[in-house]
């Protein structure tokens, strides 16, 4: 099940690192009129008034827009919806991204773009409903390498379970 982010940033490391805990940024949101500030202007003025890192930002934005707008978890701030999964695929860094790659394109034809010189080695596709699709490759661990798919664009909220099981299976095949 997808969570609300509130769930997955805890109280405690969000006031250590902004100072307030979910219902202090709440609050303080609410009465500055970020009711009817788009996600982008919330996060700004959250960095330009309080010197909240980006990072933080984002997801003090994410958090309020749950909470107080009604956003629903995985859903962009365009209305769409996105999921991800990440799995620990056998072998160095492109080579693990080799393997998905070769999974999602037996299934999704040829890749739109690639960069594989990036700091975080990235694999994309435009699928033929619209959405796209990303294989990104983490840092290598002695296990091998964590690589990150992540859907967006679906069009429902109905779509996030379905999708994220459906990436955990392409990730699972290409450990084999």
């Amino acid at each position: 099940m997808v969570r609300r982010l509130e769930q997955n940033m805890g109280a405690d490391a969000l006031r250590s690192a902004t100072g307030r805990d979910h219902e202090g940024w709440r609050t303080l949101l609410t009465e500055a009129g970020a009711m009817g500030w788009s996600h982008a202007a919330t996060a700004r003025w959250l960095v330009t008034e309080h010197d909240v890192p980006g990072w933080w930002a984002q997801g003090i934005t994410v958090d309020f827009e749950q909470a107080c707008k009604g956003r629903l978890p995985g859903m962009q701030s365009d209305g769409t919806f996105a999921t991800s999964a990440t799995r620990t695929i056998p072998g160095a860094r492109l080579d693990a991204l080799t393997a998905v790659r070769e999974a999602i394109t037996s299934l999704y034809g040829a890749a739109s773009s690639s960069n594989l010189a990036a700091s975080m080695p990235v694999v994309r596709w435009k699928l033929p409903d619209g959405g796209r699709l990303a294989a990104a490759a983490g840092p290598e661990k002695p296990t091998g390498t964590p690589i990150t798919l992540t859907r967006e664009k679906l069009a429902s909220h109905d779509d996030v379970e379905s999708t994220k099981a459906h990436l955990i299976e392409l990730l699972e095949s290409a450990k084999a």
